[in-house]
């Protein structure tokens, strides 16, 4: 949401390493200590060219959906979609 799409991820998913070296995984959060304020796209990722493909919303109504499931049958992320 944050990058409007400009920087893909991939789905994480285990297998099985078939070689000796050690895999690292990280693994980021974001928790913000004002739950009111407002998140969406960067201000620079976005122009007339590219506009925002989120709608904004708050790190509170982010997390009650997160935890109620209240999604209308989307997921997570295609909720913000515009």
């Amino acid at each position: 949401i944050l990058s409007n799409d400009e920087y893909k991820s991939v789905e994480h998913k285990v297998v099985a390493n078939s070689s000796k070296d050690p895999r690292v995984s990280v693994a980021v959060f974001f928790n913000p200590g004002r739950r009111e304020d407002l998140f969406g796209p960067l201000q620079g990722l976005i122009s007339p060219d590219k506009p925002p493909h989120y709608r904004q919303f708050t790190f509170k109504d982010y997390m009650t959906r997160f935890f109620s499931k209240a999604l209308d049958g989307k997921t997570l992320t295609n909720y913000y979609r515009v």
